[in-house]
């Protein structure tokens, strides 16, 4: 009965095993191609060295690749820090983490620091690299014998076949289909197999011992042509193509195994590859690859056995790989792709092989490995290399790419099920299905995303929408919705009788008053009475004001209406085009947020008033107060646009704004927290909020999702690596229904998360440094040594460039980055996903420079890594300078001729010098606006001051065919001719750009720099487009935009972070939206005035550009030119400014009429003309 019951147990435990590894369908891969900067798709072996970088081995050369991009090193003749060769054939990791590429002409070893290599040459293709306890290098070749390198030393030693020498190695021969033709045993001797025999080699005695293949000599081994060996225990296993063979390391006897203790089902005992089982402690034993499929051995039982799957026994096997659970991958002849093994179940079980425990995985026709049932041979994408690295992430080297294993899944899912993209609502009914309205109407899906009903407009039929584009929903009790135009008014719709109700105005039922407009959001409260009929409000935020709309449970009786207009002559600006609102359920108290007038608290209460000479009772709006900006205090409200307003569980009130973030309401000090982009917001634009059952808060941006953690400590964002469909959400569209799924709209449809399935990346990213690089006053670059990670540079270095990474790959755009530099910065500056830091002019001193990075989690590697700098003093403040000068003062007549000759020849050179940027000023200036446009309502200004060696700064002005205008403000990297040729690309890319967007604009237009390839040369731009009383404004890598504001009388900030253009490939470059009204004022300026230093040094920075312009800004775009100008004067005090100085000033004025302006301007010949 005992026995029964463990049977019992042991049968349980395999069918739970083997039913999660059945379960799962964990593989996906996503592929790595020449398209993302491979030299050849061809990959012929992959690893990764100490620092976490995976160097891959191509043809075409050898490449790097870091999570965000690829670096290809190539061969160089005359170089000798170069590769020695193109053709990589395979890379070997040594015990000190670094990598060598085994090449044509022999093996390089890259110097990390240096970024070269150290070639060392054999006289045939190298075919094998190993290293043995004492860190000597041995190497295999192709047909002249074998290598030893000592590392530090460069000392190499060939050994070859001698006929004369019965001591020497047996062969010189190898061929590159062996697996381990080389090992180390235990007491530190090696084991060599060639095509010619096995040679055991004595290090004490420095000769081989042979051993040699007889035909009739059962005590000699197999076969001559050795394609594996394996130390396992006290013993060396011979695989050859007539067996296997074991050899006891004490007392070398020889024992064949095939055909004896080792029986092949089918008779064959050709061993291609031996492989340990790997780590896992429950069983003992290895596999070994055969021509008819593998078989493994169980030490325990001294047992050798076939592995019984239909895919595998009696195939030919190319490869195995054992991963870090110890499970087996197996690369097979007859068909591409991979076999998975999963050993739980088989270790568990000593030996027990179930159906279930395999997986194929093939490639599909771009290459992507992807889980199938049946093998096929339609492709010859083969599998070259597998590797699994440190931090868990799988690489498999393809013909046609690399493929690597995505560890996260995509989180969010999107509906295939919807008649329209542009979701702009989404409600969920109490039955849990979903309401989506979009262009094209309204759909109502179940919860598992079928269609349920599509509701639309029909022109010629009354019992329709009003318009096919459909805004805000809400679902009332009785399950009536509302759905709202994306024009004018809003459809009462009864899904149950097929009914539609329009309303094209809102009629008040005490006053008659009618309100048109466009509804920007709805909210619905449910009211419960003691005596009468429960009922709910309806709250409508409309471009014209609010409405009220009071719903009866009885679906019989019409919706009323109290209709509350905004007025001129009024003080009511909460009914300013009001964008939302919501009940405080603490002080029952309403919140409006509006599209440009803030947020403000209003009450209701019962009044009354006479119509018609009858006293009738109405619900009047009072204001409580207005939230506006306080600039000495950092808690105040400082948003004059609001997007969304939303109450979570706790009754906490959440505010979303457009340029300023999300805020929290703080009730017992009457002020609120803020979450911008320095608390890691993807976007300060804020459209959506709700919170979810454990308490996050999740919010929709103009740049994908994010999660703010319940205590309000860290933000998680989510972006199209995690299954986004699109990176710009609407506003108020999302919901959650009642097994805790969120709904959000976005511009390319609705998709859905589940928060509780949601895993974080618990591991750190490995920190390491790209480039170093110093720029000087000539604007040449160089690249520094920093082995040892430490570096030197001279005191006139102008710029010092550190490019690092935090190395993790998975969705490594979103790593985070923070850095110091000790002697020089007192804290951690936030880099944010930025991977460069920049530092001018460096006083001599030592410094430590220091950076730390998060994974795609937030989860941070808090071990920074460091580098020691060194600027050297000048030569004439060191000890031995004074020296020098005793003698050079001794010399000094002698030397008076050959003085004055350089002297001739320096001020010839200069005149060279002046001459080239004299060229590079006028072909900048041509660049820029010939004339500052005149457009109606709009003042501008603008001035351009070129430095010495012409920095680049560019502006312009571009005609949109609806006669608005976008405005573009920019700067090149580099001096003269470079930045000049930067300017050009950019110039000739705005002209052929159609678009209204500045985000889009800048998003195509990085597209054309990353095509022209300028090498490290970038472009940052401004793009500012005015509408409507509106100002739109997206930024590549640009100082902030000021935007004054006439009303409050203060000066806003608009900072947008993004990356310049022709950085990355993907880079998405974030849109803000302002109001821009009658004189308010905004300025667009390079980074050479709040960068320009005065004569100490100190750089004028940005909060006095900001003051000068708060200062003045009342007094109109004039004034505030010249205001600039003169602090520019003052700060540099005659000196001239290294970079150009460039900034332009727009005014909002009122309509003028434009004929009798036009007159004017010809009657004074006034042309306004773009040079300061």
């Amino acid at each position: 009965m005992k026995y029964r019951i463990q049977f019992i147990f042991i049968c349980a435990q395999v069918f739970s095993l083997s039913f999660l590894f059945a379960a799962e369908n964990e593989y996906q891969f996503e592929i790595i191609t020449t398209r993302n900067g491979l030299s050849d798709n061809d990959i012929r072996a992959v690893t990764d060295d100490k620092y976490g970088f995976v160097w891959l081995a191509t043809d075409e050369g050898f490449n790097r690749y870091d999570g965000y991009e690829v670096k290809n090193y190539n061969s160089n003749p005359f170089d000798t820090t170069a590769l020695s060769g193109n053709r990589i054939w395979d890379i070997f990791k040594d015990q000190d983490g670094d990598v060598w590429a085994l090449t044509d002409k022999g093996v390089d070893l890259y110097h990390y620091g240096k970024n070269s290599f150290q070639r060392f040459a054999t006289a045939s293709r190298p075919t094998f690299l190993t290293q043995d306890k004492e860190g000597l290098l041995w190497i295999a070749t192709k047909n002249s014998g074998v290598y030893t390198i000592e590392k530090n030393t460069g000392n190499i030693v060939n050994y070859r076949f001698t006929p004369s020498d019965p001591y020497s190695i047996s062969s010189n021969s190898f061929d590159e289909n062996q697996c381990n033709p080389i090992v180390v045993d235990a007491s530190g001797n090696l084991w060599i197999g060639t095509t010619n025999g096995l040679n055991y080699y004595r290090k004490d005695k420095d000769f081989f011992t042979r051993f040699i293949s007889l035909e009739y000599y059962q005590n000699s081994i197999s076969s001559n042509h050795i394609n594996t060996l394996l130390i396992k225990d006290d013993n060396i296993y011979v695989g050859t193509p007539q067996g296997l063979d074991k050899i006891n390391i004490g007392d070398l006897s020889i024992t064949r195994l095939a055909g004896t203790s080792w029986v092949s089902m089918l008779g064959t005992y050709s061993v291609k590859q031996l492989l340990d089982f790997g780590p896992n402690p429950t069983m003992n034993g290895f596999w070994m690859a055969t021509t008819a499929g593998i078989v493994y051995y169980n030490a325990t039982f001294d047992l050798f056995d076939d592995l019984m799957w239909d895919y595998i026994f009696g195939q030919n096997i190319n490869k195995m790989y054992v991963d870090p659970s110890g499970n087996l991958w197996v690369d097979v002849l007859a068909f591409p792709g991979l076999t998975l093994f999963n050993t739980e179940v088989f270790f568990a079980q000593m030996g027990l092989v179930l159906d279930n425990n395999f997986k194929l995985l093939q490639p599909d026709k771009n290459g992507i490995l992807s889980e199938t049932t049946e093998p096929s041979s339609f492709t010859n994408v083969k599998v070259n290399d597998l590797y699994f690295d440190e931090m868990n992430n799988m690489w498999a080297a393809t013909r046609v790419g690399l493929n690597q294993r995505i560890k996260t899944t995509q989180n969010f899912i999107t509906e295939n099920n919807l008649n329209g993209s542009n979701v702009s609502a989404v409600k969920i009914a109490p039955d849990n299905s979903i309401w989506a309205a979009h262009e094209n109407g309204v759909d109502q899906l179940s919860e598992d995303g079928q269609v349920i009903e599509r509701f639309t407009a029909d022109p010629t039929n009354a019992n329709s929408l009003l318009n096919k584009e459909t805004g805000p929903l809400a679902i009332l009790k009785d399950g009536r919705v509302w759905a709202a135009s994306q024009s004018l008014g809003a459809t009462l719709i009864n899904p149950t009788e097929k009914t539609y109700q329009r309303f094209y105005e809102f009629i008040d039922e005490t006053s008659g008053s009618k309100l048109q407009g466009k509804v920007n959001s709805i909210f619905q409260e449910y009211i419960k009475t003691k005596n009468g009929p429960n009922y709910e409000n309806i709250w409508f935020a409309t471009t014209a004001g609010i409405i009220k709309c009071t719903m009866s449970e009885h679906t019989e009786d019409a919706p009323k209406f109290s209709v509350y207009k905004y007025e001129d002559n009024v003080q009511n600006d909460y009914l300013s085009r009001p964008s939302a609102i919501l009940r405080d359920l603490e002080t029952s108290d309403l919140w409006v947020g509006t599209e440009s007038t803030g947020l403000f608290r209003i009450k209701t209460e019962i009044s009354s008033r006479y119509i018609n000479d009858h006293q009738i009772e109405y619900e009047k709006i009072e204001l409580v107060k207005h939230y506006i900006i306080d600039k000495n205090d950092p808690k105040s409200f400082s948003s004059n646009s609001v997007n969304t307003i939303v109450s979570d569980a706790n009754h906490n009130i959440w505010i979303g704004t457009s340029g300023e973030g999300l805020f929290r309401y703080n009730r017992e000090n009457d002020n609120f927290d803020r979450w911008s982009i320095d608390n890691g917001l993807p976007s300060a634009t804020v459209v959506s909020i709700l919170s979810d059952n454990s308490g996050g808060i999740w919010f929709g941006t103009r740049r994908g999702i994010a999660r703010l953690l319940a205590d309000g400590s860290s933000v998680r964002v989510f972006d199209n690596s995690d299954g986004l469909p699109a990176d710009i959400f609407n506003a108020h569209a999302v919901d959650i229904n009642d097994n805790g799924i969120l709904y959000f709209g976005s511009v390319q449809g609705l998709t859905r998360v589940n928060p509780s399935e949601i895993t974080i990346n618990e591991i750190m990213p490995k920190l390491a440094i790209n480039l170093i690089e110093t720029i000087d006053y000539e604007g040449n670059r160089n690249f520094i040594d920093f082995t040892n990670n430490q570096l030197t540079i001279d005191h006139q270095v102008q710029t010092l460039n550190i490019n690092f990474v935090g190395l993790s790959f998975n969705k490594s755009a979103k790593n985070r980055y923070q850095y110091t530099l000790e002697n020089y910065l007192n804290n951690w500056v936030d880099n944010e996903t930025n991977r460069t830091v920049t530092f001018q002019r460096l006083e001599p001193n030592d410094y430590t420079f220091q950076f730390r990075a998060s994974n795609n989690d937030g989860i941070w590697n808090n071990n920074p890594y460091s580098i020691g700098i060194l600027v050297k003093p000048p030569i004439w403040k060191t000890w031995y300078a004074y020296t020098f000068y005793l003698f050079a003062i001794v010399g000094l007549s002698a030397s008076g001729f050959y003085g004055a000759d350089r002297l001739r020849r320096k001020s010839l050179d200069n005149k060279r010098k002046d001459l080239e940027l004299s060229e590079a000023r006028e072909f900048q200036l041509r660049m820029i606006a010939k004339k500052i446009p005149d457009y109606e309502g709009m003042d501008i200004k603008a001035f351009m001051r070129t430095s010495t060696e012409v920095g680049g700064d560019y502006y312009d002005f571009f005609e949109l065919e609806d006669g608005s205008f976008y405005a573009v403000c920019g700067d090149a990297t580099g001096h003269g001719s470079q930045s000049g040729m930067m300017v050009s690309i950019t110039k000739a890319g705005l002209a052929g750009i159609e678009s209204t967007s500045p985000d889009d604009i800048l998003n195509r237009l990085n597209k054309v720099v990353r095509r022209v390839d300028t090498g490290r040369l970038r472009m940052s731009l401004s793009v500012c487009i005015f509408k409507n009383e509106k100002l739109y404004i997206s930024a590549a890598a640009m100082p902030p935009a000021y935007l004054y504001s006439a009303e409050t009388q203060s000066v806003d900030e608009i900072e947008i972070r993004n990356l310049p253009l022709g950085g990355l490939d993907n880079e998405q470059f974030e849109l803000v939206e302002k109001s821009f009204n009658k004189g308010d004022i905004l300025v667009l300026l390079s980074d050479g005035l709040p960068e320009a230093p005065d004569l100490e040094g100190n750089l004028l920075d940005y909060q006095p550009v900001m003051d000068c312009i708060e200062k003045v800004a009342h007094l109109g775009a004039a004034q505030v030119k010249q205001a600039l100008i003169d602090l520019a004067d003052d700060w540099l005090d005659g000196t001239q400014n290294p970079d150009d100085i460039t900034f332009v000033v727009f005014e909002k004025q009122p309509n003028k009429n434009r004929k009798a302006q036009k007159e004017l301007e010809e009657e004074k010949k006034f042309n306004k003309v773009a040079q300061a």
